[in-house]
């Protein structure tokens, strides 16, 4: 019995330099082994892949010579002897050349033959065709001269172990500063001597026969300096021997130089990060792994550098969760990025809370489908603490100037009973004025303590049931008494019924009447509009004021900002208003926002559900 798995049959198939196949004869002609010849001969033929399993040979043949090779090999079969045979494959790149098969039977013992070893050699149907085959072969090496001369990368081909420069298109002349005298039919080591550091290993290539890649080769030439990808593949004969190198060079400057920048912009963004402290994370959401820097790592105090999102979860405080989730959420809708405060809970012995801030962005593939979030993170636990230390201040003073400004309240509004009494026209407008400086000095302290309320989370909604129209009338006539300077007119319906804190609402409107007061003209016209859009209550204030540089509208509703102009200047204001408005609105699950065109006016928003 013929073993198959034999590394010694394997070695003298391997070591043959013709081509030999082993057939099993039932069925007929079954290829159960062939060497590497085999199949380079059946590839320069025209062979198909799927030639290389079964019934090679019968299926590059005509139908009348599959029956002669049929009864060839039955022939070998019964007489145990060799057998030649000359045929023609129909499907191969040279009519001109036949194949000349021997076919010797596998003998074991007294049993029937069963497998076949044929070799096989390519022969010319006659010497007067030479010339053809001959003619055929120029007009393929003219096809591949017009190939590699228009290539556009630099090749050449280097024949034999002296390396001697066989071809060289334009481009790697050009690249090289030498024209076909001085590099052509000489070795490597003359036409080109500064690569002799190179030459040894070229050299293994004839041993090895496997291709050599050389990255980022920093050369000087005569034309310029810069870094090339240098490709060595082996050419072999039907031998399978290597006897030349084909030389592929591409000048890679560019995207070097490009790669050094990337570089030196990522020590500087790394520099940048640690001298702010700030961390950085990325998250593979098909995976649903977070992998973070060691900054980050280390402001989550943990031994490893990798999280699984279920287990970042776990660590955020149940309350900042809703938040955290709605803001990466609306970013992934809009495509925008995020930045977003939370408290984190830290496990272990340690066990603390910290405040974290988070910014990041969400990246795409080509089908719109987001593959991961990248951002930064920055521990602000001490800066959140003076913060708290600062709004326990802010709110405590609040509420020990309330209670002297109640008091002098209260004895204004008796000397002006007084003074009616008496009719006394002067000291009673003098009591109003001072009346109306201490209702902006109350609001102004109820802002100082709205802040901190919010701040600290202790900021409450008592929602009722209520006519806004009527409410945005009432405070619209009581604005009208104190600030008589602008014309302010409500447009809409009579009655729009909603669920809200009427409170918290009011303060809203009274903010935005009032801004719309103090940056406008007097004299000019403030419209207050009412209109239901896609089941929200959408009330907007326009004004015919300064109005609003485009790069301030990002930064208008953050707390304690305020423009800085020369308009602004003789303003009053601590930037708080339109903060807490934002977040009543948004507490309100609501929206609000601003449209305005610099010295045309201003139109702020909120929308607030049905």
């Amino acid at each position: 019995m013929i073993d198959l798995a034999s590394p010694f049959l394997k070695a003298l198939l391997k070591h043959s330099t013709s081509p030999v196949v082993i057939f099993k004869i039932k069925p007929i002609l079954v290829v159960v082994e062939y060497n590497d010849a085999y199949q380079a001969l059946i590839t320069r033929s025209g062979g198909k892949s799927k030639f290389y399993d079964i019934d090679i040979i019968p299926n590059l043949l005509s139908d009348d010579e599959k029956i002669t090779l049929i009864k060839t090999v039955q022939k070998v079969s019964e007489s145990k002897t060799k057998q030649a045979l000359i045929i023609h494959p129909i499907y191969s790149n040279s009519p001109n050349v036949n194949w000349e098969l021997e076919f010797s039977p596998v003998l074991q013992s007294d049993r029937p033959v069963e497998y076949l070893i044929c070799s096989l050699k390519e022969v010319l149907n006659d010497e007067h065709e030479l010339s053809h085959i001959l003619f055929e072969l120029s007009e393929s090496e003219a096809r591949f001269r017009g190939f590699f001369e228009q290539a556009p990368l630099g090749m050449c081909v280097l024949k034999g172990i002296e390396l001697i420069t066989e071809y060289a298109n334009d481009n790697i002349l050009k690249l090289w500063g030498k024209n076909r005298k001085e590099v052509i039919g000489l070795p490597l080591e003359k036409a080109r001597p500064e690569l002799e550091m190179q030459q040894s290993l070229i050299k293994d290539i004839f041993k090895n026969k496997q291709p050599i890649t050389i990255n980022e080769l920093k050369l000087s030439t005569p034309v310029s300096d810069g870094y090339f990808i240098a490709l060595y593949e082996p050419l072999k004969n039907d031998k399978n021997e290597v006897t030349r190198i084909l030389v592929i060079i591409k000048d890679i400057t560019e995207q070097v130089n490009f790669k050094k920048e990337l570089l030196k912009a990522k020590d500087i963004l790394k520099i940048a990060m640690d001298a702010s402290e700030m961390g950085s994370w990325n998250i593979d959401l098909s995976q649903k792994q977070i992998l973070l820097s060691e900054r980050a790592q280390h402001i989550y105090e943990l031994e490893h550098n990798r999280l699984n999102i279920d287990e970042a979860k776990s660590m955020i405080r149940a309350e900042d969760m809703a938040k955290l989730t709605r803001g990466i959420t609306r970013a992934l809708h809009n495509r925008d990025a995020f930045n977003i405060e939370y408290q984190i809970n830290l496990k272990g012995i340690n066990a603390k809370r910290k405040w974290i801030r988070t910014a990041g962005k969400a990246y795409y593939n080509e089908e719109g489908k987001p593959i991961y979030i990248a951002g930064a993170i920055l521990d602000i636990t001490e800066n959140k603490h003076d913060e708290i230390r600062k709004n326990d201040f802010i709110s405590m003073v609040s509420h020990e100037l309330k209670t002297p400004l109640t008091s002098l309240s209260a004895y204004v509004q008796l000397l002006q009973h007084k003074f009616k009494e008496i009719d006394n026209v002067f000291p009673a407008q003098i009591l109003e004025k001072i009346n109306v400086q201490l209702k902006k000095m109350a609001l102004m302290i109820d802002g100082f303590l709205n802040v901190s309320l919010l701040e600290s989370g202790k900021i409450l909604l008592n929602k009722t049931n209520f006519n806004l129209i009527e409410l945005i009338k009432t405070i619209t006539e009581e604005t009208k008494m104190v600030s008589p300077s602008h014309f302010i007119q409500v447009i809409g319906p009579e009655k729009i019924f909603v669920n809200a804190d009427m409170d918290k609402i009011g303060n809203v409107i009274n903010n935005l009447i009032g801004n719309a007061i103090k940056y406008s003209k007097k004299e000019s016209l403030i419209a207050i509009k009412c209109e239901i859009k896609n089941n929200y209550l959408v009330v907007s204030v326009e004004d015919e004021g300064i109005g609003i540089r485009e790069n301030d509208i990002t930064r208008l509703f953050d707390r304690f900002y305020r423009v800085e102009s020369p308009d602004t200047k003789t303003i009053a204001g601590f930037g708080v208003g339109l903060y807490i408005c934002a977040e009543v609105i948004e507490r309100h699950q609501g929206k609000i926002w601003v449209e305005s065109r610099l010295g045309k006016g201003s139109t702020f928003y909120f929308s607030l559900p049905l």
